[in-house]
Protein backbone atom coordinates (compact mmCIF):
# COMPACT_ATOMS: atom_id res chain seq x y z
CA UNK A 1 0.00 0.00 0.00
CA UNK A 2 1.51 3.63 -1.04
CA UNK A 3 0.96 6.23 1.49
CA UNK A 4 1.39 10.18 0.97
CA UNK A 5 2.41 12.00 4.01
CA UNK A 6 2.18 15.71 4.77
CA UNK A 7 3.63 17.55 7.41
CA UNK A 8 2.42 21.27 8.85
CA UNK A 9 3.38 23.65 11.42
CA UNK A 10 1.11 26.21 12.50
CA UNK A 11 1.91 28.68 15.31
CA UNK A 12 0.51 27.19 19.21
CA UNK A 13 1.81 24.82 21.59
CA UNK A 14 -0.67 21.91 20.69
CA UNK A 15 0.89 21.55 16.73
CA UNK A 16 4.46 22.46 16.45
CA UNK A 17 4.55 19.94 14.03
CA UNK A 18 2.13 17.35 12.99
CA UNK A 19 2.46 14.53 10.26
CA UNK A 20 0.14 12.37 8.70
CA UNK A 21 0.14 9.66 6.28
CA UNK A 22 -2.68 9.46 3.70
CA UNK A 23 -3.36 6.53 1.30
CA UNK A 24 -3.22 7.25 -2.04
CA UNK A 25 -6.74 6.79 -2.01
CA UNK A 26 -7.00 9.16 0.38
CA UNK A 27 -5.14 11.76 -1.49
CA UNK A 28 -6.98 11.61 -4.43
CA UNK A 29 -10.25 12.14 -2.39
CA UNK A 30 -8.61 15.28 -0.29
CA UNK A 31 -7.99 16.62 -3.96
CA UNK A 32 -11.56 15.83 -5.45
CA UNK A 33 -13.14 17.12 -2.45
CA UNK A 34 -11.36 20.55 -2.09
CA UNK A 35 -10.14 19.62 1.46
CA UNK A 36 -7.39 22.19 2.28
CA UNK A 37 -4.72 20.25 3.98
CA UNK A 38 -4.35 22.86 6.83
CA UNK A 39 -8.18 21.97 7.69
CA UNK A 40 -7.51 18.37 7.72
CA UNK A 41 -4.43 18.42 9.74
CA UNK A 42 -6.43 20.21 12.45
CA UNK A 43 -9.67 17.70 11.81
CA UNK A 44 -6.71 14.81 12.54
CA UNK A 45 -5.13 17.05 15.70
CA UNK A 46 -8.05 18.26 17.43
CA UNK A 47 -10.93 16.09 15.97
CA UNK A 48 -13.16 13.66 18.05
CA UNK A 49 -12.48 9.97 17.29
CA UNK A 50 -14.44 7.59 17.25
CA UNK A 51 -14.06 3.97 16.14
CA UNK A 52 -16.81 2.33 13.36
CA UNK A 53 -16.34 -0.85 15.10
CA UNK A 54 -14.65 -2.09 11.81
CA UNK A 55 -11.30 -1.67 12.61
CA UNK A 56 -10.78 2.18 12.13
CA UNK A 57 -11.83 5.21 14.04
CA UNK A 58 -13.93 8.23 12.32
CA UNK A 59 -12.73 11.45 13.21
CA UNK A 60 -15.03 14.49 13.13
CA UNK A 61 -15.14 18.18 14.39
CA UNK A 62 -17.57 18.73 17.55
CA UNK A 63 -17.90 21.82 19.69
CA UNK A 64 -14.48 20.80 21.99
CA UNK A 65 -12.63 20.09 18.55
CA UNK A 66 -13.21 23.51 16.94
CA UNK A 67 -13.01 25.30 20.68
CA UNK A 68 -9.87 23.59 21.20
CA UNK A 69 -8.38 24.67 17.69
CA UNK A 70 -9.70 28.33 18.46
CA UNK A 71 -7.34 28.36 21.56
CA UNK A 72 -4.17 26.84 20.16
CA UNK A 73 -4.43 27.97 15.85
CA UNK A 74 -4.65 31.39 14.56
CA UNK A 75 -7.89 32.94 13.77
CA UNK A 76 -7.57 32.45 9.88
CA UNK A 77 -7.43 28.46 10.77
CA UNK A 78 -10.09 28.47 12.90
CA UNK A 79 -12.81 30.09 10.36
CA UNK A 80 -11.63 27.84 7.65
CA UNK A 81 -11.93 24.50 10.31
CA UNK A 82 -15.28 26.25 11.19
CA UNK A 83 -16.65 26.37 8.27
CA UNK A 84 -15.33 22.61 7.63
CA UNK A 85 -17.83 21.65 10.80
CA UNK A 86 -19.12 18.62 8.41
CA UNK A 87 -15.79 17.05 7.08
CA UNK A 88 -14.82 13.91 8.36
CA UNK A 89 -11.84 11.31 7.90
CA UNK A 90 -11.09 7.11 8.12
CA UNK A 91 -8.48 6.33 9.91
CA UNK A 92 -6.89 2.77 10.27
CA UNK A 93 -5.57 1.70 13.67
CA UNK A 94 -2.13 2.76 12.93
CA UNK A 95 -3.39 6.57 12.24
CA UNK A 96 -2.86 6.64 8.24
CA UNK A 97 -5.88 8.06 6.67
CA UNK A 98 -8.05 6.04 4.58
CA UNK A 99 -10.34 8.46 2.85
CA UNK A 100 -12.02 11.99 3.85
CA UNK A 101 -15.66 13.25 2.96
CA UNK A 102 -18.17 15.63 3.83
CA UNK A 103 -20.78 14.31 6.12
CA UNK A 104 -24.90 14.59 4.61
CA UNK A 105 -25.97 12.80 7.31
CA UNK A 106 -25.87 12.41 11.24
CA UNK A 107 -23.29 10.27 12.64
CA UNK A 108 -24.24 7.20 14.00
CA UNK A 109 -23.26 7.28 17.42
CA UNK A 110 -24.98 3.40 18.43
CA UNK A 111 -23.31 1.12 16.54
CA UNK A 112 -23.51 -2.12 19.20
CA UNK A 113 -25.00 -5.03 17.98
CA UNK A 114 -27.73 -4.98 20.56
CA UNK A 115 -29.20 -2.34 18.15
CA UNK A 116 -29.38 -4.46 14.76
CA UNK A 117 -30.97 -7.37 16.51
CA UNK A 118 -34.23 -8.70 14.40
CA UNK A 119 -36.79 -7.11 16.55
CA UNK A 120 -35.73 -4.07 17.93
CA UNK A 121 -36.88 -0.68 16.26
CA UNK A 122 -35.04 2.86 16.94
CA UNK A 123 -37.96 4.08 18.34
CA UNK A 124 -38.95 3.63 21.89
CA UNK A 125 -41.80 1.11 23.16
CA UNK A 126 -43.88 2.29 25.78
CA UNK A 127 -45.42 -0.38 27.83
Amino acid sequence: MASYSFSSSYGGDHSDHASFQLTRHAAIRVQQRGVQREVLDCLLTYGHHEPDHKGCNVVTFDSRAIEDLSRFESRSIHTKASHARKLYAVIDSDGVVITTGHRFRRVPRDLSLSSLRPGRSSSHQML
